[in-house]
């Protein structure tokens, strides 16, 4: 499993089956987005481009809403 994004709000991971995971670290729940998913590729791109914490966190927070 590779974590993309660890913050005091979120966390992300691609895990190599289930695909990328968010959750929030301050409420419960989260989202995965399988490989199958049509947007699933741009979202990886997204995240390991990323230029700072601001940006994943705004990937993150996007994802979740």
């Amino acid at each position: 499993m590779k974590t993309f994004q660890t913050s005091g709000r979120y966390v992300a991971d691609l895990h190599p089956r289930a695909g990328l995971i968010v959750q929030s670290t301050r409420k419960p729940g989260g989202v995965c987005m399988r490989p199958d998913h049509p947007q699933f590729k741009d979202y990886v791109d997204a995240f390991e481009t990323a230029i700072d914490a601001q940006e994943a966190d705004a990937l993150c927070r996007a994802l979740l809403n």
